[in-house]
């Protein structure tokens, strides 16, 4: 186990090490091209700066109002069961209901029409292009100018006409757009969206602007200033109603501050201050009215039922009383006997009882209809509100208007899938069940009820026929007169009683702050200054590595370790010099330095034995082979090491080593290798001390067949015995397979990879290649590389040439000469 933990844990650092380095070499890169970021930086931050300036702002406007969520009746609980019926309606009312309320689309929308906004009015900065539509400023009521609209005729929503006052007398506007929505005002229906609307042209105040789909004049009004609105830029459009209440929606936030709390928080983000606050008080006040209005429902309908009844019974009254007063002044009517009286109170109570009976009936089949109705909502009325005292009856339609409520709660949550719901579903239909069946029994019992007591009066009537004419009809009138006048005394006080209740209610929201502005909304100087930040440097950054991803080369040695496991042998520095032959022309330099430290690594894996051949070659021709092969052939020699130079690229001989050594000689191991020359004729010495040249000579037909012949081991087994260190220049690996078979005749083999230059995929498979042919000693240069520390050379050259200066070479001889080195 604790070898699968370590193991485990250099995993996990190995990991972190690469993440790291990842992260430094992206970083190295970024710097190497900070003029860009800086230059990106600096437009980005002017164009932020500038917008900074001249966008148009957006204001936040806020206010603080406490909801009323619980019932008012100021009346207390202790009074008639028609009081207590308005506080059913006030059971659905929960903070978060409210709030969905307040920002409901119908709600803002009578708002918006009843602000009469059709219209917006902008005005822009004469210095900035007018095209440049997010510097329009909204002002509003604050313009110089109103815009008519022609009745009954279409307009263009949304779009912008540029109006510049030329005196008070006329204007000039103008106004175009490719997909113009064209509407009808009146039923806010678009006729059309893709309408390639164009208007220009000078007009006079008063008159009728007015083309296929658009009509309307111009006025100046009092707020015309002709030294400040001469020649100003100014722009109107018109709204969509629907359009702008659903951006007043969006605008709008309402949130409650403190759990348990009724307050709520409103909040606008409007184009122009008034504007917001006149939004803001316009939705208080349309709340207010709306739930006013719907609080005042119930007793509105329970005051003109009670008034139908009174006009009813006091037309009953009036009569009775007139054929009373008729009745007296011209009959002289004796007093009525005790069994008259009787039989006249027995039928006076029957009757009022059946009148009760017949009311209540009637209260009943309508307490049905309002049930048939309002049997699936949360404002259906008790039915104490109707005159029935009915505990039970209360007492279900109470907790069915509850059970709705809290239903319709968990549907405008959209809580679809709540058990709770299931439960309640369930509860519901059994009320209603239950509510159905005890109205039908007590219409029923009510109405058995008022057939035996209109049975009662019928035998009580019979027997009050046989009393004298007129005492009959003297008692039947008193009898109605009493019956009518008990009845409109009654009904006068439930009236009384509704009446109160509504005047007692109180509004459902109180004002805790009114509408103020609060801020700036937008823009925000330091999102917009962290956002240009943030594009400024990610774009370039982005762009500078996508480039690299794209061109998918290396870019450092890392790069190089990730693609293969080969040794990293040496790194060479970036020439900044025109020279090639670095170690011969700068021998102090930090280029020179690096090819010493190439050979001492090489004499190292060489074990510091003698009459070794060193292979150079690359992926592709232009990453340093022969570049490297020279100075490390020069760097040898400078060691007091016969060292011999080879260029062995048979198909295409180096120019670049031509003229380093400036030789056009043909002669050079193609001949050899075909028998037309000895190796003495081929070899060529410098002024490089120690430093030998072979050139490859003439292009032969057939490379790889003269590659292959013994001819060419014999010619290196020769060669070492001559030389302590041959450095053979062969063709780029992945082109030809010359390379690859020099490698066989090779004691160690380098292969060149230009940072910047190597594409990686190319490596990659070159780097397989080597390992799955197993072939051995192969180790990597990496040329131009950055991360070489040259402080120490660079201080040691410039001090050495401070005091010699810089020399170049003796000048070439001719026939077989010595080659001076560049």
């Amino acid at each position: 186990m604790g070898g699968i933990y370590k193991a485990t844990q250099t995993v996990m650092k190995k990991s972190d090490d690469i993440l790291a380095n990842n992260l430094l070499r992206m970083l190295k890169d970024l710097m190497r091209y900070w003029y860009l970021i800086a230059v990106s930086l600096a437009i980005v931050m002017t164009l932020s700066l500038f917008y900074l300036k001249y966008a148009a702002k957006t204001y936040r406007v806020s206010s603080s109002v406490l909801l009323r969520l619980e019932a008012n009746n100021n009346l207390g609980r202790g009074g008639d069961d028609i009081l207590r019926a308005f506080d059913v309606i006030m059971q659905d009312k929960t903070l978060q209901n409210e709030i969905y309320f307040m920002r409901s689309l119908p709600l803002i929308r009578e708002i918006v029409e009843e602000m009469d906004i059709r219209t917006y009015y902008y005005v822009q900065d004469d210095r900035i292009p007018r095209n440049l539509t997010f510097t329009y400023q909204n002002v509003y009521r604050n313009t110089p100018f109103w815009v008519i609209p022609t009745e009954n005729h279409v307009q263009p929503a949304n779009l912008f006409f540029h109006i510049r006052i030329i005196d008070e007398e006329s204007f000039y506007i103008s106004a175009s757009g490719d997909e113009t929505v064209i509407m009808n005002f009146s039923n806010e229906r678009i006729i059309s969206d893709n309408v390639n609307f164009d208007l220009e042209g000078i007009f006079k105040f008063g008159s009728l602007v007015e083309n296929d789909v658009a009509s309307f004049t111009i006025l100046l009004n009092s707020n015309f200033d002709p030294d400040r609105d001469t020649d100003k830029n100014l722009f109107f459009k018109f709204n969509n109603l629907d359009w702008l209440a659903s951006s007043f929606q969006n605008a709008l936030t309402i949130n409650s501050q403190v759990i348990e709390s009724s307050l709520a928080e409103l909040s606008v983000k409007a184009e122009n201050r008034q504007l917001g606050l006149d939004f803001l008080n316009a939705l208080i006040n349309k709340y207010i009215e709306t739930n006013m209005e719907e609080a005042n429902f119930l007793a509105n309908k329970t005051i003109e039922h009670i008034e139908r009844q009174l006009r009813d019974v006091s037309d009953d009254l009036t009569s009775s009383e007139q054929q009373l007063q008729s009745l007296r002044s011209t009959h002289s009517v004796m007093n009525i006997q005790e069994r008259a009286q009787n039989i006249d109170q027995q039928l006076g109570n029957t009757r009022t009882r059946r009148e009760e009976a017949q009311r209540r009936l009637s209260h009943l089949e309508q307490l049905n209809e309002y049930f048939t109705e309002y049997k699936d909502s949360a404002r259906m009325p008790a039915p104490s509100s109707l005159g029935l005292n009915d505990p039970l009856l209360n007492n279900m339609i109470q907790e069915l208007t509850t059970l709705n409520a809290e239903k319709q709660r968990i549907l405008s949550q959209d809580q679809i899938r709540n058990p709770r719901l299931q439960t309640i579903d369930i509860t519901i239909d059994n009320l209603k069940t239950a509510i159905s069946e005890n109205i039908s029994f007590t219409i029923n019992t009510t109405r058995r009820e008022l057939n035996d007591l209109t049975a009662q009066m019928n035998a009580l009537n019979r027997e009050y026929a046989s009393l004298p004419e007129t005492q009959r009809q003297l008692l039947g009138i008193e009898r109605r007169f009493n019956l009518n006048d008990a009845i409109y005394t009654s009904l006068l006080e439930r009236r009384i009683q509704a009446q109160i209740v509504k005047a007692s209610k109180l509004p459902d929201a109180k004002i805790i702050e009114p509408p103020r502005v609060t801020g700036v909304a937008s823009p925000n100087s330091l999102i917009v200054l962290f956002f240009a930040l943030f594009v400024g440097i990610m774009v370039p950054s982005s762009g500078i590595l996508g480039m690299k991803l794209i061109a998918n080369r290396v870019t450092n040695k890392e790069d190089v370790k990730l693609i293969t496991r080969i040794p990293i042998i040496g790194s060479i520095p970036v020439n900044e010099n025109s020279y090639q032959n670095v170690v011969r022309e700068l021998p102090r330099s930090p280029m020179a330095e690096a090819f010493h430290m190439l050979r001492t690594n090489l004499v190292y894996y060489l074990r510091g034995e003698n009459n070794k051949i060193i292979l150079v070659t690359s992926s592709i021709p232009g990453e340093g082979k022969s570049f490297t092969s020279i100075n490390l052939a020069t760097s040898f020699a400078q060691a007091n090491s016969k060292t011999l130079l080879i260029e062995f690229d048979l198909r295409n001989p180096n120019k670049f080593v031509n003229e380093i050594f400036n030789t056009n000689e043909l002669v050079g191991i193609s001949s050899y290798l075909i028998n037309k020359a000895t190796l003495e004729e081929i070899i060529v010495p410098t002024e490089v001390s120690n430093l030998d040249i072979m050139l490859a000579g003439q292009i032969p037909p057939n490379p790889i067949e003269l590659i292959s012949t013994p001819k060419t081991n014999q010619m290196f087994h020769e060669l070492k015995k001559r030389y302590d260190f041959i450095i053979v220049d062969t063709p780029p690996y992945s082109l030809v397979t010359d390379a690859f078979l020099l490698m066989n005749i090779a004691d160690i083999k380098l292969y060149v990879s230009r940072i910047g230059y190597t594409k990686k995929k190319v490596l990659a498979a070159n780097m397989e290649d080597v390992e799955d042919k197993n072939i051995k000693d192969m180790h990597l240069v990496i040329n131009e590389s950055r991360e070489v520390n040259t402080k120490y050379g660079k201080y040691a050259y410039t001090e050495n040439t401070k005091k010699h200066g810089s020399t170049l070479a003796g000048k070439l001889s001719h026939g077989r000469r010595k080659i001076a080195i560049y």
